[in-house]
């Protein structure tokens, strides 16, 4: 199966080369191509990425919701993976995918997403237990759960809703409509860099209020302004 890895950027000079780098050499066992979306960064993001990504968009802002859409219409393998630039997802990331959706067990199954690890401490393994917990009872994924789906189930979804943030809400609303997302045993690593500078507590419950926010009727345009995004 031929894979579409969709990866938005903002601001990703310092470390999207090495990251993008790490991933073409995990990534061998079946076809792949790597769409990388830029939101208007003002660092050297995009010079980084053209050696290793086989497209490079650019775009006047940065809209993660938009950027995902965008690299998934230009997209021409049969999944469509979408990945956060400061995730790395596991080694057997290819493999674990194409069993999974080439299996009779994904009837009625609308995306698949990785158990986020976040690393050792008690805090930081409570916190990927959560985050991997609302994915199992609510089919709620965050962004950098790594989401893959189908073109077809994409489209059929009417596929990433154009928010500046909070758009793995608004897509994950839209796949459930569809069918379930399952969660993957398999570990992908964010880089967490919020939670890290920030602790899971704090970061949890600034989700939850711009959540709770945009339930209320602000826009997530509004709220990037306000938090840089989530």
């Amino acid at each position: 199966m031929k894979f579409s890895v969709v990866i938005p950027t903002w601001n990703e000079g310092a470390q999207i080369g090495s990251a993008l780098k790490r991933l073409r050499q995990v990534s061998q066992s079946s076809p792949l191509e790597i769409i990388l979306v830029d939101g208007n960064s003002t660092d050297d993001t995009v010079a980084q990425a053209r050696d290793w990504a086989d497209q490079v968009i650019s775009l006047p802002n940065a809209n993660r919701g938009e950027q995902f859409d965008a690299g998934a219409h230009k997209a021409t393998g049969e999944l469509l993976f979408f990945l956060r630039a400061d995730c790395q997802p596991p080694d057997s990331w290819q493999q674990a995918l194409e069993h999974f959706w080439l299996s009779a067990s994904n009837r009625k199954v609308a995306a698949t997403a990785f158990a986020v690890d976040y690393g050792s401490g008690f805090s930081m393994r409570l916190a990927a237990r959560w985050s991997n917990s609302r994915v199992s009872l609510r089919g709620a994924a965050f962004g950098e759960h790594g989401l893959c789906t189908t073109p077809e189930i994409y489209k059929e979804s009417g596929g990433y809703p154009h928010y500046a943030c909070l758009e793995d809400m608004g897509f994950c609303e839209r796949l459930q409509k569809i069918g379930r997302i399952v969660l993957m045993p398999e570990r992908i690593w964010p880089a967490a860099r919020r939670m890290r500078r920030d602790g899971p507590l704090m970061t949890g419950m600034r989700h939850l209020w711009l959540r709770a926010r945009f339930s209320m009727g602000t826009s997530p345009d509004e709220l990037w302004k306000t938090y840089g995004g989530l």
